[in-house]
């Protein structure tokens, strides 16, 4: 399923296109995955808009529940995604590197950019999003079966520094 759209034509027409696809259409995301449920749908909506002289922006709304592995249980649980992104429109290499200073800063105060010369895939762009709305280590808020390791059962040492903390009184 590729479906390009024109993100200028988008801010332009001030349009909104949505859909949804199943989690497996995409590939990069999939492939770093545990096995998905054929159930678990990806759903967006992109708006294009412009205030009067201001920049051409792109609204992207994704919503999503992929199944992810928990890296203290290492059991499968799903993961809730809700997020939206504003992102600025632009037609050149240039206005895409604008805001970053001779330094390499990058200007906090500005959108973040999205090349718009050419037909985007819907895809891909939703597909980026979901990768940056990924936790970099998934886990649980409290794994219910979390083993307990023998060392953490050992007594504590005392610091030989506590020896020293007793003197300086």
């Amino acid at each position: 399923m590729d479906k390009y759209i024109d993100l200028m034509d988008l801010v332009r027409l001030s349009q909104e296109v949505q859909g949804s696809a199943d989690i497996t259409a995409f590939n990069r995301l999939s492939e770093d995955l545990p096995q998905q449920t054929t159930q678990t749908q990806v759903e967006w909506h992109i708006t294009g808009h412009q205030k009067p002289h201001g920049p051409a922006l792109i609204q992207l709304q994704i919503k999503a529940n992929p199944q992810l592995q928990c890296q203290r249980c290492m059991k499968l649980f799903h993961y809730p995604i809700a997020t939206e992104v504003e992102l600025e429109a632009v037609t050149s290499q240039k206005a895409l590197d604008a805001d970053v200073a001779d330094s390499g800063e990058i200007d906090s105060q500005a959108y973040e950019k999205i090349l718009a010369h050419q037909p985007v895939n819907i895809i891909e762009l939703v597909e980026d999003e979901l990768i940056l709305s990924l936790p970099y280590i998934p886990k649980h808020e409290v794994c219910q079966d979390l083993v307990e390791l023998p060392e953490d059962n050992l007594a504590k040492k005392p610091s030989p520094f506590a020896i020293l903390e007793k003197l300086k009184h």
